[in-house]
């Protein structure tokens, strides 16, 4: 949530810094003030308008809409009865109701779907991240591969340098934002996030550190650059704490031999996957060196 010093708080958020902290933490899955509020939403996107301008319209349940929910989210909302009347849709949707109040998940799994169907700018979307806001959700209304959908609610720069840095170059910003998608969003696959966030480095740094390479990866781009570092410039210059180069060196190489999950270790131990905080890593690690290779503060000499 965006801190403001004159951004009203309740009486018990003003007490202390404790409560003060306490208040604006972020909660994750559909904490019960914000509960009945996301139900409303999402009620109201699960309803359409029937009958025309001469009879009369009125809105009701759709079942097709409820049903759809049940196939995406694999769950049941347990209403074998009919759908043809609106009292049976009605029926439907309290069962639907009763499902989803038992399961975070996909209380939000459900969100995230009708988000989908409404275009971004759709008034819809700045109601639910009102809500959203307000109750001090971990999760905010945002893009997902192009459509509105639930992501991490995370710092707002992080998340506009992201979106900046892909209207950059449009090859690497597309890697960049699967990478984003993929670590951020409801649908998380930490190991394709940090498939992207390495391609996305990869295609940034291709045309300045390996121009001619018709296969580069970012590992032969970094023995290229630890064996003669002196054919880049870089924007940041030697200081008494740390050689710039070393340091862009070192979080290329961090990015490049964490992501071990690439080849099959032959140690029955070794994790198969990622884990989600390694993905997130990545890609906040990946966006900076992203920014970097399509700014030009990295250049050939």
């Amino acid at each position: 949530m965006n801190q403001k010093e004159d951004e009203w708080r309740p009486f018990s958020a003003r007490r202390s810094e404790a409560a003060h902290q306490e208040f604006v933490r972020l909660t994750d899955g559909v904490p019960s003030w914000l509960r009945e509020s996301l139900w409303s939403w999402l009620s109201g996107q699960l309803h359409s308008t029937y009958g025309n301008n001469r009879s009369g319209s009125y809105s009701a349940p759709n079942a097709e809409k409820m049903r759809r929910v049940e196939r995406v989210l694999r769950i049941s909302s347990g209403w074998t009865g009919g759908e043809a009347t609106i009292s049976d849709r009605q029926a439907l949707l309290h069962h639907l109701r009763g499902t989803l109040y038992k399961d975070d998940e996909s209380f939000l799994g459900a969100v995230d779907l009708m988000l989908s169907d409404l275009p971004p700018e759709h008034y819809h979307c700045e109601e639910l991240e009102r809500s959203l806001e307000e109750a001090a959700s971990a999760w905010r209304v945002g893009l997902v591969s192009g459509k509105p959908g639930l992501v991490e609610r995370i710092d707002a720069t992080v998340q506009l340098a992201a979106e900046t840095t892909g209207t950059l170059d449009a090859r690497a910003g597309r890697l960049l934002a699967d990478a984003w998608k993929h670590a951020f969003s409801m649908t998380r696959d930490p190991s394709a996030a940090y498939r992207y966030a390495v391609r996305a480095v990869e295609a940034a740094a291709a045309p300045v550190i390996s121009p001619k390479d018709s296969i580069p990866t970012l590992g032969k781009m970094i023995t290229a650059f630890r064996d003669k570092p002196d054919k880049w410039n870089f924007t940041f210059k030697v200081d008494s704490a740390a050689d710039p180069k070393t340091v862009l060196l070192g979080m290329m190489q961090i990015l490049w031999t964490n992501e071990y999950t690439r080849h099959v270790d032959p140690d029955i131990q070794a994790p198969l996957h990622v884990s989600q905080a390694e993905a997130e890593s990545a890609v906040v690690l990946a966006l900076t060196l992203v920014n970097w290779f399509v700014s030009g503060a990295i250049s050939p000499v």
